[in-house]
């Protein structure tokens, strides 16, 4: 396999009834987020919210010596790259006395979650729930509580993460003689695999959603295709789209997998069943490519087993 210099992930899953990331309407209703396609409604995630929910993914497997940092007070991390994977893999941007702003740009670039059915008629009937919220008034008084109505929907989300594997792990160093850029690396080559493993193995764990206390949201891939490439592109994010509801949209499945073949040395491909309604012509497409159907927790576990 040539040098790997970017990784793209992108997947779908199905929801249940839920609200993934609220946004504080007016009076006692939270809204789900929303955007119109075609005078359409449809509901998202923000990618600030995805990049926290794998980042909370991650922070959960950290194993003994593992550090991950958390902001202070004024949201600044500790912008050591060489000890932080948060602050490597998601970038930060603090200041240093004397010398003003530091700016890291994040190597692991996370888009928002974009439902794919219109949100109208995959809503809860009525279109909300009920959520009351407890809080004491003052002390020795009794528990009180706000009822507030959230609206919320089931769906198909399309999800994905794009990793510029030469930049994990090290930063950009200006010759300012030479008018030159190269990249200094501060781990060596089996922390940077790891570190592009955790985030991997983040997206298979990915549950840290809002309202987790009664909803249980699973976000982890149905259907997912990871690329290993020799060129940075954010290509292999285009291949999904529903048509007729449920069916993905087989020519352009075709016609990206082609494109992204050329500058891939490896394109996984895995799917659960119940999903998609033409998932044997989505199968047959991919495995006519000479990428053999899995299940996505076997995709995840090949494409940790390539990064090594």
């Amino acid at each position: 396999m040539s040098e790997l210099k970017g990784l793209n992930v992108v997947w779908l899953s199905e929801t249940d009834l839920t609200n993934l990331n609220a946004g504080e309407g007016e009076s006692n209703l939270i809204d789900v987020k929303k955007y119109k396609k075609d005078g359409i409604e449809y509901p998202y995630v923000s990618g600030q919210a995805m990049r926290f929910y794998l980042k909370e993914s991650m922070r959960r497997s950290l194993e003994d010596k593992e550090y991950m940092c958390i902001s202070d007070g004024q949201g600044e991390t500790c912008g050591e790259i060489r000890k932080c994977i948060m602050c490597d893999l998601f970038g930060f941007m603090t200041t240093e006395k004397g010398k003003g702003a530091k700016t890291r740009i994040s190597p692991v670039k996370v888009s928002p979650a974009i439902g794919l059915l219109p949100f109208d008629e995959n809503a809860a009937s009525g279109g909300t729930d009920f959520l009351t919220r407890r809080h004491r008034v003052s002390e020795g008084k009794k528990m009180e509580g706000d009822i507030v109505n959230v609206e919320i929907g089931t769906n198909i989300y399309k999800g994905g993460i794009s990793i510029d594997m030469v930049r994990v792990g090290g930063d950009e160093k200006v010759d300012e003689g030479k008018r030159t850029v190269s990249i200094e690396n501060f781990v060596d080559t089996s922390e940077k695999k790891k570190r592009v493993k955790k985030t991997l193995e983040a997206i298979r764990y990915i549950a840290d959603y809002s309202k987790q206390a009664r909803l249980l949201t699973d976000f982890s891939p149905d259907i997912i295709a990871i690329s290993l490439q020799n060129r940075y592109s954010h290509r292999l994010q285009k291949l999904f789209e529903l048509n007729n509801g449920r069916e993905l949209n087989i020519q352009r499945l075709n016609e990206i997998l082609d494109d992204v073949s050329n500058y891939s040395d490896e394109i996984l491909f895995g799917m659960v069943s119940g999903i998609v309604k033409n998932e044997a012509e989505v199968k047959k497409a991919v495995e006519a490519k000479g990428i053999k159907v899995k299940t996505p927790s076997e995709v995840i576990n090949e494409a940790i087993n390539l990064v090594e």
